[in-house]
């Protein structure tokens, strides 16, 4: 059976969307360790790092993100809520990956139309309706 590969996105500083305080590009930098300190109970959040077997399915992810590919070390639950979703209780980070991964296959082109959202002009803006296909 081929082994899985782990997901996480964070915040653009490289801290978790849900905490703010696990530092996921340092551990990277550093090559610590980070575990979580309370025993893990399946589907408490609060009790264990939250993974996904999908770059498109972390919990929490907003765009903008990083990516991570991570690595369980240790137990590995499945989560009862998403056949996506792995709790563990410490991990190894093992490399950053392109953030757009995280919007799917056409991710590079989504998140070329987020920036450019971002830069619309008034009269851009009114012109939209009328660029719309017929229906």
């Amino acid at each position: 059976m081929p082994r899985l590969t782990y997901y996480k996105a964070t915040r653009p500083d490289g801290t978790d969307f849900r905490t703010g305080t696990i530092d996921y590009a340092a551990a990277l930098r550093t090559g610590e360790i980070i575990r979580h300190p309370a025993k893990m109970v399946r589907d408490d959040p609060s009790t264990y790092l939250s993974v996904s077997i999908h770059p498109t399915n972390c919990t929490g992810m907003r765009w903008p993100c990083r990516l991570f590919r991570v690595e369980p070390v240790g137990r590995v639950l499945r989560a009862e809520t998403s056949n996506s979703k792995r709790s563990c209780s410490a991990l190894r980070v093992v490399e950053e990956l392109p953030a757009h991964m995280a919007l799917g296959p056409q991710g590079e082109e989504i998140a070329a139309l987020i920036e450019r959202c971002r830069e619309i002009t008034a009269e851009e803006a009114q012109r939209l309706p009328t660029t719309r296909a017929p229906a």
